[in-house]
């Protein structure tokens, strides 16, 4: 497949390592005609507003690999495959790579234009779907790329940012300072402080769950896995510190993405979603625990019922495997089945109900494109593969997944809601009987959605975030029309 972009409009050349590069200038019908070229290729990584997803902001004036023409143009060609950013050399000429360089300028300068005449705030008026009528309110603002939520019982709610802090939202929705002590992060790209999470029984222990891309140093080289551990808060500072889930040194790797990290609670058991870290082969792979939904007791422990516990050479914390990125791990509080969804590269996100032993497919089975737009796979389905109940194709770049079953919004009782990075929307999908499930969206255009919980007071809240603005992450929720029943306060005393 080639993906041809001229002609283009006049020229002006730029050096590139040795040679000379024809870098276009784009207006009009030209840019128009090279946008249309970046949705197909770019948006699903990008985002279709080049704010970002999978892939990194375009817009935010960080360029990771340099920001001058030869660089952006090198970029392109080249890739950087250890952060899953593809070569296009073999799809594009170098005078089509020139012209989205062009491209990238441009829109950088159309982003500013637009980030000046909007103001970034929800909207104050009353938004419908599924049946129900709702406004969105703000939580709290002021983040750095927060990525999950998770409540304590005296109704405070924990939030993390992927830089490393974690922070704790009161009733006013007051931010507090960084908890002192939490564990260091392996901060690049995908990758920081991740999920957050609160069993069922904290009054009596106190524990607190975080997931997170856990930085080591092996021969030499900064290496990292998803880890997860335990700990309580005791004035403002992480104390009784205990790691329940990591990796061995030789499973590590210097990839900067596909981390997964979710977590769920069930009983004295805990479900951990991890991605397969950029590399297919190890979501097959049942000595190796990327691509991988583990389950373990709460203190780290292997159940000796897991489906693989007694294989030799498999992870023994092996639940289901198959799995290329799961960012939405949940449970159906009416029948205590475990759902997921996961991000497939440029079609293929996949919503499944996860059961035990089972083979979800990646990356052998999919009904996914890869980045260079061939199919993952040549087989669809296989029967001793899991189906998904739903794939989206192109990625939304599913992130966050909440099992809705509270009274604020009755028609919505029984549905799951998926967040979407690079459609910057919230879905409900309902799953049915059938083996399949349905979507639509509630909202969209307010930021990429990076999770979704249903609060203790019935209320769905979401946390939002851009890679375009420093601090521009916050936290909202969906407010029941005035006519309906309110939920209860998000903190009772």
């Amino acid at each position: 497949m080639h993906l041809r972009l001229l002609p283009v409009l006049a020229t002006v050349v730029v050096p590139v390592a040795t040679a000379s590069v024809a870098v276009p200038s784009l207006t009009g019908d030209a840019f128009a005609h090279v946008h249309e070229r970046y949705l197909q290729a770019c948006a699903s990584c990008h985002g279709t507003d080049w704010m970002g997803g999978q892939g990194g902001s375009l817009v935010d004036g960080k360029w990771r690999r340099g920001g001058e023409p030869a660089e952006v143009f090198r970029s392109i060609k080249e890739g950087w495959p250890e952060s899953g950013m593809p070569a296009f050399a073999t799809l594009l000429s170098d005078d089509d790579i020139s012209a989205f360089v062009a491209y990238l300028y441009e829109a950088n300068r159309i982003h500013a234009s637009r980030q000046e005449a909007k103001a970034e705030t929800p909207p104050d008026g009353q938004l419908t779907a599924a049946g129900e009528t709702f406004r969105i309110e703000t939580v709290v603002s002021g983040l750095e790329m927060p990525w999950a939520l998770a409540w304590l019982p005296d109704g405070r709610m924990l939030v993390t940012e992927r830089a490393g802090p974690l922070r704790l939202i009161d009733a006013d929705g007051r931010l507090s300072a960084p908890i002192a002590g939490t564990p260091a992060v392996f901060a690049e790209n995908q990758g920081g402080m991740m999920e957050v999470a609160v069993p069922p029984d904290y009054e009596r222990n106190g524990w607190i769950y975080l997931g997170y891309s856990q930085p080591r140093t092996v021969a030499g080289h900064r290496v990292a896995f998803t880890a997860v551990a335990r700990g309580r808060i005791r004035d403002g500072h992480w104390t009784d510190h205990e790691i329940v889930f990591e990796a061995p040194d030789r499973f590590l790797t210097d990839s900067e993405k596909h981390w997964g990290c979710r977590l769920v609670f069930d009983g004295e058991h805990l479900f951990i979603g991890i991605g397969e870290r950029g590399r297919g082969a190890n979501a097959q792979d049942l000595g190796h625990p990327a691509g991988k939904i583990h389950r373990i007791h709460r203190d780290g422990r292997i159940p000796a019922d897991n489906p693989f516990a007694d294989r030799p050479g498999a992870f023994p914390s092996i639940w289901a495997y198959g799995i290329r990125n799961p960012q939405g791990l949940t449970r159906d509080a009416r029948t205590g089945r475990l759902w997921a969804t996961e991000h497939g590269p440029r079609g293929g996100d996949e919503f499944n109900l996860i059961e035990r032993g089972r083979n979800y497919g990646w990356p052998v089975v999919s009904r996914g494109r890869n980045y260079d737009f061939s199919p993952v796979a040549w087989v669809a389905s296989r029967p001793d593969v899991a189906d998904p109940l739903l794939d989206w194709t192109p990625s939304i770049g599913v992130s966050g997944l909440a099992y809705y079953d509270a009274a604020a919004f009755p028609a919505w009782r029984g549905s799951f809601f998926a967040g979407g990075l690079v459609g910057e929307r919230l879905e409900r999908v309902v799953a049915l009987a059938d083996g399949t499930a349905t979507t639509e969206t509630v909202f969209a255009g307010l930021g990429r959605v990076r999770d979704v919980r249903t609060g203790p007071d019935g209320l769905i809240y979401v946390v939002l975030n851009h890679r375009s603005k420093e601090n521009a992450g916050r936290v909202v929720r969906l407010q029941p029309r005035p006519d309906m029943q309110p939920g209860r306060p998000v903190v009772s005393h």
